[in-house]
């Protein structure tokens, strides 16, 4: 491995001046410093960024803590982190914890041994204890698509009420009135507020759904598939699903080819955050659109600023969804 010292030798010069040159120190002159990076890149010279980082502070590196990877809305959220972090400098370390909080601390204290900046985190539990670690290290952090009712997080949403209620009126206008919910799980933000807009639009329109046509199961079309037949299944069965994101309305999509229900004539279906697989023509889902690039974008956008100490306001950011109607949705039969 090429070291200082080899560069140092090779130009004549002591490794203090070589150092200084590689770090861009104004007390080097130009010719000079452009000679010695020159030498640098012929000898293949490589920086040791850990030693680096441990002197002056700072990796340039940002943790990604997200749920499922599998899942295209965070593969959406994780790209806009990653261009606004590579268009500032900063590299990104992804990390998957399979919705375990057990995980998810483990991968948050990983993330402060290697020493990055700060961690932007989009797990959707409710509360971790995790949360108040991070505070008390004072490790810069931010939430994305999740509150905090512990810990005065800064966060990056969607308006989850809003976009349940956008779904469920848009059924009930067309004139649904068996209308079940597949929500996430309820040990999570989104799962929660969703499936508690549902039965608000419900009330308030004065319609009743027997209990067991709320369900709570993963953010998977496995899930959605499975709670689908349970519901499908039945003598009196719905004539409508609201489904707590896309994934799961994908998973009823599958329940009902498989049980000869026709999608819209006798079954209509809405999912939430208008993935990519949405629009496609076989499918072409209705369903309720997440500003998902834009919410990583300013959430990394927001973090560096605060690294580079350009902010100080603390970021609550509520972004609205928006309905878009596509082929899954008609009136009922």
């Amino acid at each position: 491995m090429v070291t200082i010292k080899d560069i140092a030798k090779a130009a004549g010069v002591s490794p203090s001046t070589v150092s200084r040159a590689l770090n861009d120190s104004p007390l080097i002159k130009q010719s000079t410093k452009d000679r010695i990076k020159r030498l640098a890149a012929e000898l293949g010279y490589e920086r040791n960024e850990l030693a680096r980082s441990l002197v002056k502070g700072k990796s340039r590196a940002l943790g990604l803590i997200v749920s499922d990877i599998t899942n295209p809305f965070f593969a959406e959220i994780a790209k806009g982190v990653e261009d606004m972090a590579q268009a500032r400098g900063y590299g990104v370390i992804l990390c998957n914890t399979g919705d375990d909080p057990r995980r998810e601390r483990d991968y948050g204290l990983l993330l402060r041994r290697k020493r990055v900046d700060g961690q932007i985190i989009t797990s959707v539990a409710l509360e971790d204890p995790f949360l108040l670690e991070l505070q008390r290290g004072r490790m810069p952090f931010v939430l994305v698509s999740r509150i905090s009712k512990t810990v005065d997080a800064p966060y990056v949403i969607v308006d989850d009420r809003l976009g349940a209620r956008l779904a469920v009126e848009h059924l009930i206008s067309l004139g649904h009135t068996r209308i079940a919910c597949i929500s996430g799980p309820k040990g999570t933000e989104p799962g929660h507020v969703r499936a508690a807009a549902f039965a608000e639009v419900l009330a308030e329109h004065g319609l009743r759904v027997p209990r067991s046509w709320v369900k709570h199961t993963e953010f998977t079309w496995e899930g959605g598939e499975r709670a689908a037949r349970e519901l499908l299944g039945r003598r009196r069965r719905p004539t409508a699903i609201f489904a707590a994101n896309d994934l799961i309305a994908l998973g009823v999509l599958v329940a009902a080819h498989k049980l000869g229900i026709e999608v819209p004539g006798a079954l209509s279906v809405v999912g939430f955050d208008d993935i990519a697989y949405a629009s496609l023509p076989l499918i072409e889902l209705t369903t309720v659109a997440q500003p998902t690039y834009r919410m990583g974008y300013l959430a990394a956008e927001w973090l560096i600023d605060v690294l580079e100490g350009k902010r100080r306001k603390r970021l609550r950011k509520v972004l609205k969804p928006r309905l878009v109607v596509r082929r899954t949705t008609a009136p009922p039969a």
